[in-house]
């Protein structure tokens, strides 16, 4: 599957992968998915303000690494080659905003979102 992926635009034959880019995007995705869990669900803080602030953090350092990632493997590695072959994409970009990021701001957002205290009774 993660050939296909990966190939998205290879017609002939199969797909060039570096498995340096799919070990480095696994460890990240599987960092981001159990810091979410930690911040979120193991030592959850009381105030929802402080765990978006975390949660945005982490989505940043993360969001950087990559970053620093794929200018490592463009300008530093001889000889040069793409960071992640065609995960550069646009499309594949915007399918991770939606399918990826976006549930995960869903999720933060929804999280007690209100103090019941501060309800009025009815």
């Amino acid at each position: 599957m993660y050939t296909w992926i990966l190939s998205t635009g290879w017609w002939e034959g199969r797909a060039p992968i570096n498995p340096d880019a799919v070990v480095v995007v696994c460890i990240l995705c599987s960092c981001l998915i159990a810091d979410f869990i930690y911040i979120n669900r193991v030592k959850p803080l009381k105030l929802l303000k402080l765990r978006v602030i975390n949660s945005v953090k982490l989505m940043l350092v993360i969001a950087s690494v990559y970053c620093l990632w794929c200018a490592t493997q463009i300008y530093l590695v001889q000889p040069r080659r793409p960071a992640v072959g065609e995960e550069a994409d646009l499309g594949v970009l915007v399918f991770m905003a939606i399918y990826f990021f976006l549930p995960h701001w869903l999720c933060i957002q929804s999280m007690n979102s209100r103090d019941p205290q501060d309800l009025m009774p009815l």
